[in-house]
């Protein structure tokens, strides 16, 4: 039989080896989203720059269309079936 002393020491013990693990969770999250995050933080900032210029994209797509008419048809297929995947996949998780 353990004593109290003893059962003292036992429960420090493990709070102590629960918060190193809850410490090297949090290291492991924290690296594993890093470059999710990274990702995110790009996309932000095309997204801004897109909201920025809307004329040069326009102008852009537009010399696309007449230059490469082929070439724009087949990105906007691409791009329907991209929106319509992700349409599917945010029907599937269901509400927030």
């Amino acid at each position: 039989m353990l004593t109290d002393e003893q059962l003292a020491l036992k429960k420090r013990y493990l709070q102590l080896h629960s918060a190193l693990l809850r410490h090297n969770l949090a290291e492991q999250v924290t690296q594993t989203l890093s470059p999710v995050a990274t990702a995110q933080q790009r996309l932000q900032g095309v997204t801004s720059w897109a909201r920025a210029h809307p004329m040069l994209l326009g102008g852009a797509a537009l010399a696309l269309l007449f230059w490469r008419p082929r070439s724009l048809n087949l990105l906007a297929q691409r791009g329907l079936w991209l929106w319509q995947t992700w349409q599917r996949v945010q029907a599937l998780r269901g509400p927030r």
